[in-house]
């Protein structure tokens, strides 16, 4: 391994020829988990581009400082190992630069993927060009393990992979369905788990804790929001004018739906019960409502969201 790994870092590896959507013509019917991914991830927005880059990254500086650590350990067992100590100290710088690259990713910082035709994996961050595939020379496999466990904890993968699936080869037609009306998530130190959409809202958390539970409610939430939007612009065309500022919601007595008041005489009546259950987040998303009803963009940040949507998500 120690060969291979040393050839890497000297030579830099060439990137194979790619895609400029990630979609590979014809791929192969046992490509790996991580390189669907992959391509699902390149034709993203850059949040997810960004979240995939940042855990591939990170994962590799940790193995590359595990290895250089095990090297070391060898050289005192191994009388004359100079050859594994210089190596060492390369893989170790290379893990601190790898680190540094992480380390430093903004939410501005340009991130794209490609996938080459023999199912390579090359990130491009800021310009600077990262092999992924073919790193690990008998741990690759636990390497990409890793980083599809980590990015399935912010993303539902089997709902992505399903999406993907259904026409590999079609970029156009996949990018369309997953920028409609579709919640995902990112994720780095500097803002936490956030929840957001292709048009405008952010739903930002403090923590990772209950993930599971926050990534249920913001996809309540943001069905229920969309429901609401479409019917807001066909009253809207109808020539119904909103009183933005005494828009109200309330629960309809002997019935599940709710009663949306739009202004002295007119109203709504949809099922809304997460947005009901906050009356707080239902004054917050007004800006973004008003914006939406009318085709304009607007973009909204909900911080503490996890307050606003606690109790919601929860298993009956």
């Amino acid at each position: 391994m120690y060969r291979s790994l040393a050839l890497l870092l000297v030579l830099g590896l060439s990137p194979a020829p790619v895609f400029a959507s990630g979609v590979v013509p014809d791929q192969p019917a046992d490509q790996s988990l991580l390189v669907r991914l992959a391509m699902i991830a390149a034709d993203s927005p850059l949040p997810m581009r960004r979240d995939f880059a940042w855990l591939a990254i990170s994962e590799m500086a940790g193995m590359f400082s595990g290895e250089a650590s095990r090297a070391r350990l060898e050289t005192r067992l191994t009388a004359g190992a100079s050859d594994t100590a210089r190596w060492a100290a390369a893989v170790d710088d290379y893990a601190a630069r790898m680190k540094a690259m992480a380390d430093t990713m903004t939410s501005a910082t340009p991130i794209e993927i490609t996938v080459g035709v023999d199912s390579s994996i090359s990130l491009y961050v800021d310009g600077e060009l990262v092999i992924v595939t073919g790193v690990f020379t008998g741990q690759q496999a636990d390497y990409e393990q890793r980083v599809v466990e980590q990015f399935c904890v912010l993303y539902l993968c089997e709902r992505l992979l399903a999406r993907y699936e259904l026409s590999v080869t079609d970029a156009d037609v996949i990018t369309k369905k997953r920028t409609t009306k579709a919640a995902y998530w990112s994720f780095s130190q500097y803002a936490g788990p956030v929840c957001m959409t292709d048009d405008g809202l952010e739903f930002q958390f403090r923590d990772m804790s209950g993930l599971g539970q926050k990534r249920a409610a913001c996809s309540q939430i943001v069905a229920e929001l969309y429901d609401l939007v479409d019917a807001l612009v066909r009253r809207h065309k109808q020539g119904v004018m909103v009183d933005w500022n005494a828009l109200k919601i309330s629960a309809i007595a002997g019935n599940e739906g709710h009663q949306v008041v739009l202004n002295a005489s007119d109203d709504i009546r949809l099922p809304l019960p997460g947005l009901a259950a906050s009356k707080e987040l239902f004054r917050t998303v007004r800006p973004w409502l008003a914006a939406r009803a009318t085709g304009q963009e607007f973009h909204l940040v909900v911080l503490n969201a996890g307050h606003l949507l606690q109790g919601l998500g929860e298993s009956p």
